[in-house]
């Protein structure tokens, strides 16, 4: 009888871990596994029921009633996440504009955790940039703030937490447009577990991306003068294009498994590490690039 008691939790951390495998070896999609996360209080559902059938029926019936209820709605909730239509479920959108009015240069503060950012330059006419937000339901939108007078569009996270959106920034993404007729410097944080950046119309002044990204990839436009690229935080794949003839510096702190400049790989390094083009030092336009807090792999690719 003793060995009977406790068994439910142990199942359903094993049910847990079969789910997260199945999402690992791609038998369950990205929006299933999203789906499952939205049905997380089902657990303390289960977790209730057994604890009433402890105190209500002998001990082996109640396991054997909690251990069948926890199947059933195991089954259910991934047959649910599996089967139900791919439409974002409980998704919230915020769009905004702003105008270029008398800006001459601008500056983009975005602190937003999110599952995709993707950042790009266009040209807009008199709009100085284009978001469009996707956030889950019972969150509140992000504040989205132009201040003209300091010339920086910053996003912000809700300054509320809800602990029942656990899963909230697996579910958002920020789609942002900037226009190309004045200079800008972009410092994003907040983390990312994609990054994308096509700023190859875009006038770079600096970029600054702090809080770690699960990747990033970046297209970089000809630089004007000495253009810092600063990436702290801690990475995992980092993949850097600039245009053909550029000069550039790179500076690895912090370690790296691999960094490859142009198809050749230096692998392995433990500690810092620095490589430039051979007219580096003498360019009056030119990349500085530092990665610092580690990164697991840096593909910097020219032309």
């Amino acid at each position: 009888m003793s060995r009977n008691r406790g068994l439910l939790f142990p199942l359903i951390l094993i049910a847990i871990g079969v789910i997260v495998l199945l999402a690992n070896t791609g038998v369950l999609s990205r929006p299933a596994l999203e789906r499952l996360g939205d049905l997380w209080p089902l657990l303390l559902v289960i977790l209730g029921l057994q604890l009433i059938l402890n105190y209500t029926l002998p001990r082996r019936q109640a396991l054997l009633i909690g251990l069948a209820v926890a199947a059933v709605v195991v089954i259910a909730a991934v047959a649910y996440a599996t089967l139900a239509p791919a439409t974002s479920f409980g998704a919230q959108k915020a769009d905004a504009t702003g105008q270029i009015g008398g800006l001459t240069a601008a500056t983009l503060d975005l602190n937003y955790s999110a599952a995709g950012v993707d950042v790009k330059a266009g040209s807009l006419g008199d709009t100085l940039y284009q978001v469009h937000v996707e956030y889950p339901a019972g969150e509140n939108p992000p504040t989205i703030n132009l201040d003209h007078e300091r010339g920086t569009l910053a996003i912000r996270e809700s300054a509320s937490f809800s602990p029942f959106h656990l899963f909230g920034s697996n579910r958002r993404h920020v789609a942002l447009v900037l226009t190309d007729r004045i200079p800008w410097k972009i410092e994003l944080g907040g983390g990312a577990a994609n990054l994308s950046l096509d700023l190859r119309h875009l006038q770079l002044t600096e970029l600054d991306i702090s809080g770690g990204a699960n990747r990033l990839e970046a297209q970089l436009p000809p630089p004007k003068g000495s253009v810092v690229i600063d990436v702290s935080g801690g990475a995992s794949n980092l993949t850097l294009r600039i245009p053909a003839q550029t000069e550039w510096r790179v500076g690895v702190s912090g370690g790296a498994s691999a960094i490859t400049i142009n198809g050749s790989t230096s692998g392995a390094l433990g500690g810092d590490f620095e490589r430039q083009s051979s007219r580096y030092a003498s360019a009056s336009n030119r990349y500085d690039i530092q990665i610092s807090g580690g990164a697991s792999h840096l593909d910097l690719k020219t032309g």
